[in-house]
């Protein structure tokens, strides 16, 4: 599978300053690229299981190139459900069959305060202004979607992979994980996005309700990363990968009753807590357990730590901030030690 291509190169990837086309061409070549598009556009209508699976297995694997990919699929569930026909027949079966490299730019539509980017109308479309602060795979995605706030609505709309008066890219960010995602800041200024390149428009307010049942998902890349750090403690390992399954099977199980109610949501969202707890866990175990050579960048230890780190606060809410920093606040017991240390 494309993760024997991925897994050998990991600590390079992590190092260099952008994920190898090869990779992109693996996950291709495996037919990946169109993993969550609809089967009409050469994507396939996999079951939850297998999409998970796909999920752990690549996170676990390579977190980077994992990640890019799964931006690419931002942009292909984007379009997918796009009612603009036209965008969609020229995009969809490119994305989907992994001639074009997907990016998306909306995170910052979490953010409470002032909204990054606006958009207003003007003749024909819409004129943007403002700054998305992550848009990863520049460079390497040839189509981005981004979002931008049109008073009480939100307005997603197509960009090129490329540069123009309109629309300039920062530098790519210096980032302690993740820095192969060639992940930069995008800003606006006047841009012209005319009616052909609009993705949607929908309420603020129904997005976010939208979002909040997502975000509360499991995030199975979470699990990829504890399993890999839990291969590699073996034996040692034991009892936090019991913990892993537990709180997959868990996880999984609330996400599959496909509820939407409060009580529900704030369960999942607490399930998700706990598998951040348990990958970090595991990955500083795996630091202990490799000793001094943990600290050499060529040291798979190292990076999982800091990919377990990444994914603690990637597509994070006020919710699951708070979910989480309960969970790790926690008082640990001493019971353990205190036999030992009273001989």
């Amino acid at each position: 599978m494309a993760a024997g291509v991925l897994a050998p190169s990991a600590e390079q990837t992590d190092a260099a300053g952008i994920v190898p086309e090869s990779h992109l061409r693996a996950l291709t070549e495996a037919g990946l690229s169109g993993l969550m598009g609809p089967r009409e556009y050469g994507g396939s209508d996999s079951a939850a299981a297998v999409v998970r699976e796909v999920f752990e297995i690549l996170a676990g694997a390579c977190g980077v190139t994992f990640f890019v990919w799964v931006q690419h699929h931002g942009a292909v569930r984007l379009i997918a459900a796009s009612s603009n026909v036209a965008l969609k027949d020229r995009y969809l079966a490119d994305l989907c069959a992994g001639r074009v490299l997907g990016g998306v730019a909306f995170a910052h539509l979490r953010r409470p305060g002032r909204p990054a980017v606006t958009a207003r109308a003007v003749a024909g479309g819409y004129r943007v202004d403002g700054e998305a602060p992550w848009a990863t795979s520049w460079g390497l995605a040839g189509l981005f979607v981004a979002a931008a706030r049109v008073g009480d609505d939100v307005l997603f709309f197509r960009v090129p992979g490329a540069a123009g008066d309109a629309m300039r890219p920062s530098e790519p960010l210096r980032l302690v994980v993740m820095e192969a995602s060639a992940t930069v800041r995008l800003a606006f200024d006047r841009l012209v996005v005319p009616e052909a390149d609009v993705v949607s428009r929908r309420p603020l307010a129904e997005w976010l309700a939208a979002d909040r049942v997502v975000t509360a998902q499991p995030n199975p890349a979470v699990f990829g990363i504890a399993a890999t750090c839990c291969r590699l403690l073996g034996p040692d390992g034991r009892a936090l990968d019991d913990e892993r399954l537990g709180c997959r099977t868990l996880s999984y199980g609330l996400a599959d009753e496909r509820r939407t109610d409060d009580d529900h949501l704030t369960r999942m969202v607490e399930a998700r807590a706990w598998s951040y707890d348990v990958a970090l866990r595991a990955a500083a175990a795996t630091v202990a357990s490799a000793g001094g050579r943990s600290m050499e960048r060529s040291a798979p230890a190292q990076r999982l730590l800091r990919e377990a780190a990444f994914f603690t606060i990637q597509a994070q809410t006020p919710a699951l901030r708070a979910a989480t920093l309960a969970r790790l606040n926690q008082p640990r017991s001493w019971a353990a030690s205190t036999p030992a240390a009273a001989e």
